[in-house]
């Protein structure tokens, strides 16, 4: 039963009682109607007045009566009236979210918030890129917006809590739920609303990952398996491992490999790779090329063109890769 019907029985059952006990006084004690509902009123409320009129001992055993009653139906309207009011709040918070995640354009949807799910989320923030979390866990939910996150509560394998998330102008969705048979009907839901949409979903048995790209998924990540194949590299081959994790200073110094459009206006278009002067300027490195015909060129040669709708992919720190994305994509 939710609050707002508890409200409403506590407060019917509240006028009973007022009523039943200005009639008793007036049958018992022969008291006038107004001081019989006054007395009904102090001694629900217990504010501690004194007696209106003196009492029998039947108007005693009535009073008893009164006290006992009206003030456990009270103290139940009160506790139904808080948790309304808690409901209230909770449901303001939960229009806001989706109104932020309806308005949420080119941003990648993360389904739970589980250890994976926060990492996930943590990532593609410090990267600016604007995420909609989906949980159904009351407590991860909570933990989400302590977070700052944006989060619609729901089970993410339906299909209205992923269109509530925005799928329909979402760049990617993330399925990282603990159950693998989870992870594969939201890939489903997600390729029957979007077929377009890139779905990424995470892996805890080794056999789920033929069914999830069965199911439509783009990609799939075993979280153990890539943690187990880097614990081997770092045993057996410490530089290879690290060639991605260099350390400057004594602080660790992330390289990114990013995808990068090459836009019609740029100078850049037209030119070769060594007359583009992108790796000169940026310090990024170009690992591969990608024609508008799908043709893929890994590790293009220095005479190789640059044309509009080409898409490099480019590895570097966040600054030369910043630098790089601001030569191939100028804002004005």
């Amino acid at each position: 039963m939710n609050p707002r019907r508890r409200i409403g029985y506590g407060l019917e059952a509240l006028a009973v009682i007022f009523a039943l006990g200005t009639i008793g006084y007036v049958v018992i004690e022969g008291a006038p109607v107004l001081d019989a509902l006054y007395m009904v009123v102090i001694t629900v409320t217990t504010v501690g007045f004194g007696e209106v009129f003196d009492l029998s001992t039947g108007g005693q055993f009535w009073t008893m009566f009164i006290v006992i009653s009206g003030f456990g139906v009270a103290i139940y309207t009160a506790i139904a009236s808080i948790e309304y009011l808690v409901d209230l709040g909770d449901d303001r918070r939960r229009r806001r979210m989706q109104s932020q995640a309806a308005k949420a354009t080119n941003h990648i949807i993360v389904c739970g918030f589980g250890r994976v799910g926060q990492g996930t989320w943590s990532d593609l923030r410090a990267r600016g890129v604007n995420v909609v979390v989906i949980e159904a866990s009351a407590e991860r939910v909570e933990a989400a917006r302590a977070a700052d996150a944006v989060v619609i509560t729901g089970d993410a394998t339906h299909n209205d809590v992923l269109e509530l998330a925005g799928i329909d102008h979402a760049k990617a969705v993330i399925a990282c739920v603990a159950d693998d048979s989870d992870n594969l009907v939201i890939a489903l839901s997600a390729k029957a609303l979007r077929p377009d949409v890139r779905v990424v979903c995470r892996a805890t048995e080794l056999e789920s990952e033929r069914k999830l790209l069965l199911a439509g998924a783009d990609a799939v990540v075993a979280p153990q398996v890539v943690g187990a194949e880097r614990l081997a590299l770092m045993a057996m081959q410490p530089g290879l491992a690290q060639i991605f994790d260099v350390v400057v200073a004594g602080s660790p110094v992330e390289f990114r490999v990013e995808e990068l459009d090459i836009a019609d206006e740029c100078d850049v278009a037209g030119k070769t790779i060594q007359e583009s002067g992108i790796r000169q300027s940026s310090g990024a490195l170009i690992l591969a090329l990608e024609g508008r015909e799908e043709r893929v060129v890994v590790n293009p040669g220095a005479d190789v063109t640059l044309s509009p709708g080409d898409r490099l992919v480019v590895v570097g720190t966040k600054d030369q890769v910043e630098r790089a994305a601001g030569i191939v994509q100028p804002t004005s």
